[in-house]
């Protein structure tokens, strides 16, 4: 009777394991698939006037794999892209109370000015905060108009086709504040005299469960080193995995914007050497 044939069906998850700091693991369990091209051209070896080569030696092989990941966390993010300390600052718990940026002046010096113009803003009222990236326009000595570049959480009506949300000037009092969209505003300790048509701007997180902010390019950045394992989805006992012991990767980290549609992060690895074992990949078939 003939053996029972080895298969593999599907694909369960990837994980990655950082080889200059094994302290690092990262698992991928939504994957569209992880192809690993690791053939080699023959390269023919002529010689004399025989119509057919002597013989025939492999090439290099490219040794990539694409691998489409479609759910990805802090751990994964440090292997896909250049990564380097800072480069993924996560708050597991998020902001209870959101928050809100330094205001900074964008054009002219007038509105953030802790005597004159606008000291600081904070979160107010926390439940009224929205998204987004906000700019204030001065329109008059001690007012202002407010703009936002998103009504992606709703509760933000633009007034205008400029995305402005305020329907009237908003007044900055001396020494005092007011609140808008759950945002605080301060004024200055002496009179306010603002520069017409001056801008300043600010970023709002809204109230949240978790935050992460990944930052690509970072100065310093370098590829991580990682082991990449494969697993297959385990039917009737059958276990199928493949490791390969050192990689890098380069994928399309930053988010991507699909129309409805969960978007999947394309990611290219690259199989490399390795130094301390005298194998590229190893696939292991448990039961059959």
């Amino acid at each position: 009777m003939q053996d029972p044939q080895l298969t593999s069906f599907g694909i369960h998850n990837a994980t990655f394991k950082d080889i200059l700091d094994p302290t690092y693991w990262g698992i991928a369990k939504i994957l569209g698939s992880a192809e690993a091209d690791l053939k080699q051209e023959l390269v023919p070896l002529e010689g004399g006037s025989s119509i057919v080569p002597w013989g025939a030696a492999p090439a290099r092989a490219s040794g990539e794999i694409t691998l489409p990941i479609r759910q990805y966390d802090k751990q994964i993010l440090r292997f896909l892209k250049p990564w380097v300390a800072g480069s993924e600052v996560e708050n597991t718990s998020g902001e209870s109370g959101g928050s809100v940026t330094t205001i900074t002046n964008a054009k002219g010096t007038s509105v953030v000015n802790a005597s004159t113009g606008i000291a600081s803003v904070a979160v107010g009222t926390a439940a009224n905060l929205k998204a987004g990236n906000y700019k204030v326009v001065v329109t008059a000595a001690a007012t202002i108009d407010i703009y936002v570049d998103t009504d992606v959480v709703g509760g933000v009506e633009f007034q205008n086709s400029d995305l402005k949300i305020n329907t009237s000037a908003i007044t900055i009092p001396s020494s005092s504040t007011v609140e808008f969209q759950g945002i605080e505003f301060t004024g200055g300790s002496g009179t306010i005299g603002m520069t017409v048509g001056d801008i300043a701007t600010f970023t709002v997180n809204p109230i949240s469960t978790y935050l992460l902010d990944s930052y690509f390019g970072k100065t310093g950045a370098c590829l991580r080193e990682f082991e990449l394992t494969v697993y297959a989805e385990c039917l009737g006992g059958k276990i199928r995995t493949t490791t390969y012991p050192r990689c890098v990767a380069s994928a399309s980290t930053p988010i991507m914007f699909l129309e409805n549609e969960w978007a999947s992060m394309e990611a290219t690895i690259q199989v490399l050497q390795p130094a301390t074992v005298d194998y590229i990949a190893h696939s292991k078939y448990i039961n059959r």
